[in-house]
C-alpha cells in the first residue's frame, strides 16, 4: 500500500463523523469518533513512513512506529465499524419503513 492511499484512507476516516451527522445518523457519537481516531493513527503511520527515508539513525524506530501506529489505527477502524454497525441495527426504526400499510 502506498503512502498516498494511507493518507487518503487516514482523510476519510476523520471525515467520517462529519458525514455521519451530515447524514442525520441519530446514534451515538462514540463509533464514528472512533472512525475518526483510526483516521489519525493512519495519518501518524504515513507520516512516520515517509519520516524514516530523512533521518537513517531513526529507521529502526520509525519501521516500528509505524507498524505499530498502523496496527491501532485497523483495530479502531474495525471496532468503530462494528460498534456503529449495531448500533445502527438496534437504533430505532428508519422514517421510510414506518409507512402505513
Amino acid at each position: 500500500m502506498s503512502y498516498y492511499e494511507v493518507i487518503f484512507l487516514g482523510l476519510v476516516c476523520m471525515g467520517a463523523p462529519w458525514l455521519a451527522r451530515l447524514a442525520g445518523y441519530e446514534i451515538t457519537r462514540k463509533p464514528f469518533d472512533l472512525v475518526g481516531v483510526a483516521g489519525m493513527f493512519f495519518l501518524l503511520a504515513s507520516a512516520f513512513g515517509l519520516g524514516i527515508d530523512m533521518v537513517d539513525a531513526l529507521k529502526g524506530i520509525g519501521t516500528s512506529f509505524e507498524t505499530v501506529s498502523f496496527i491501532i489505527g485497523w483495530v479502531a477502524l474495525a471496532a468503530g465499524a462494528l460498534w456503529a454497525t449495531v448500533e445502527i441495527a438496534r437504533g430505532p426504526v428508519h422514517i421510510l419503513t414506518r409507512g402505513k400499510a
